[in-house]
């Protein structure tokens, strides 16, 4: 039996709580960020110069099809924060490797119909590249794991590390758009290495972050 008195006293802390949406309408909010990612890089600076030799499809359409993706990783991430609902390690692997084969193909595609190498001031232009897409990821990885973290994650890291890596490769899709140069060794270095900077901040935020919203 319980004593009146604990049961008064848990009675009385108990307090009324929103349930928590779907995944994907949670990430629904980042939409807006995922779309800003996407056009950010090619309005404020220019759009590749291999752009017309690239067509519509291996410019845009590639990066499009990377925010998809980029999202479709954040949805995974915001599920895996719920309590009950983690991915198997085999899943996880899924995830980051589909992100990674698709900036792989992208591109070898890119470099076989438009080979521009890189030349001059490689490491400049790398730091650029890594830099910028790095901080275009930034602000989402941010949000995604204050929206991850009110749903009481038992495994921070691994949704950090998906959050990171979603919003990695949505920042890449613009950057990609305005990166003039198509060599694979400055792609897979400097853009995937944007993803990767990514990845390790949302996995030390979701870390930080570890004691639950309210």
């Amino acid at each position: 039996m319980i004593p009146a008195e604990l049961r008064a006293r848990v009675e009385a802390d108990h307090m009324a709580v929103r349930p928590l949406p779907a995944p994907f309408l949670r990430a629904a909010w980042l939409l807006p960020f995922a779309l800003l990612a996407l056009v950010a890089a090619p309005a404020f600076f220019s759009v590749r110069a291999d752009a017309a030799q690239l067509g519509w499809t291996m410019t845009w359409g590639v990066s499009a099809l990377q925010v998809v993706l980029g999202l479709s990783v954040l949805v995974a991430a915001l599920r895996e924060s719920i309590p009950g609902r983690a991915w198997s390690l085999a899943a996880v692997i899924a995830w980051v490797a589909a992100s990674v084969a698709l900036l792989i193909v992208a591109t070898l595609a890119a470099w076989e119909v438009s080979p521009i190498p890189l030349r001059r001031e490689w490491w400049l232009v790398s730091l650029v590249c890594i830099s910028g897409s790095a901080a275009t990821a930034l602000p989402i990885v941010a949000l995604a794991n204050v929206l991850a973290a009110r749903a009481y994650p038992t495994r921070p890291a691994i949704v950090g590390l998906l959050l990171g890596v979603g919003a990695g490769l949505m920042a890449d899709a613009g950057w990609r758009l305005f990166c003039h140069f198509s060599e694979p060794a400055h792609v897979l270095s400097a853009h995937l290495g944007g993803v990767a900077v990514a990845a390790v901040a949302g996995s030390a935020l979701a870390l930080t972050l570890r004691t639950p919203f309210r």
